[in-house]
């Protein structure tokens, strides 16, 4: 068996850059291109991350979109285009 090596990601450090003074950061890009990896390497001991692939944590975000961002300090949210109500209580809070 033979491991598999993962590209580097040039943007990494320009994500991190960005997370020093902005409290949202969104990444965007086509389908099976890395994003998920990517931000699991950035959030591993740092952030809470969160899926909405979930179905549990889906619901809640779209139940409670704003009670969900509240309990939040830091967090990465994987798959935000399945709940975009949350897109609004992150603009708000």
């Amino acid at each position: 068996m033979t491991l598999l090596s993962l590209y580097p990601r040039l943007i990494k450090s320009r994500i991190a850059e960005a997370l020093l003074d902005t409290p949202v950061v969104l990444i965007a890009g086509p389908r099976q291109s890395g994003k998920t990896t990517l931000v699991r390497q950035i959030a591993e001991h740092k952030f809470r991350y969160l899926t909405l692939d979930n179905q549990l944590t889906l619901l809640s975000a779209r139940e409670d979109p704003v009670g969900l961002i509240r309990s939040l300090d830091y967090a990465v949210i994987d798959e935000i285009q399945r709940a975009p109500q949350l897109l609004l209580a992150i603009k708000k809070y």
